[in-house]
């Protein structure tokens, strides 16, 4: 009776085994956190105060939805109210040294992240990189310098194949709302 009821556990382990595929079961994707997400922005819409501006409002303060903890001990005071760099500061204080370093994908992050780049794509000129006759080449490695864009450039290049000026900032933004950059 022992050695039938070990043989139909046995059984029944190899049955669930091959009925479930544990190989789907890995780590979420880990997306990048606002550190990541404000110097790439920063390095493709250029470093003026305005871009920073932007993205220090729409996307870099709000931390707990995009992650990206802060260090409360690299906090330098230039004076009793002015940091050094505003960009260590914890603007919700010794919590916000506990956001996610790796934040998940969640509809809030996203819509932070799509009105970022709406008010930098659309509402602003294009980059210098991007206005030559080599714009879809240049905004491919803006966003993926190591390659690995190939469904997302056929599809930008079949529906903003005309190059106007509004073609290309659409472009711009459906490059700079997917989530494949993102992803680490």
């Amino acid at each position: 009776m022992i050695f039938w009821l070990i043989l139909t556990s046995l059984v029944f382990a190899s049955e669930y085994d091959d009925s479930n595929d544990f190989e789907k079961l890995k780590d979420p994707i880990r997306f990048a956190n606002r550190f990541f997400i404000k110097n790439t922005l920063i390095e493709i819409f250029g470093d003026t105060e305005q871009v920073k501006s932007l993205i220090d409002k729409n996307f870099f303060k709000v931390g707990g939805q995009v992650g990206g903890p802060c260090d409360i001990y690299e906090q330098v005071y230039h004076s009793p109210e002015e940091l050094l760099d505003p960009n260590v500061e914890c603007p919700k204080g010794k919590s916000a040294s506990k956001f996610d370093l790796f934040p998940k994908s969640n509809l809030l992050r996203s819509s932070y992240l799509v009105k970022t780049c709406y008010e930098l794509s659309i509402n602003r000129e294009l980059p210098s990189n991007l206005r030559s006759e080599l714009f879809f080449k240049n905004l491919s490695r803006a966003f993926y310098p190591y390659g690995g864009d190939k469904e997302l450039m056929i599809v930008v290049k079949s529906k903003y194949s005309d190059l106007s000026g509004i073609s290309r900032k659409k472009a711009l933004l459906t490059y700079c709302v997917s989530s494949k950059w993102q992803e680490l």
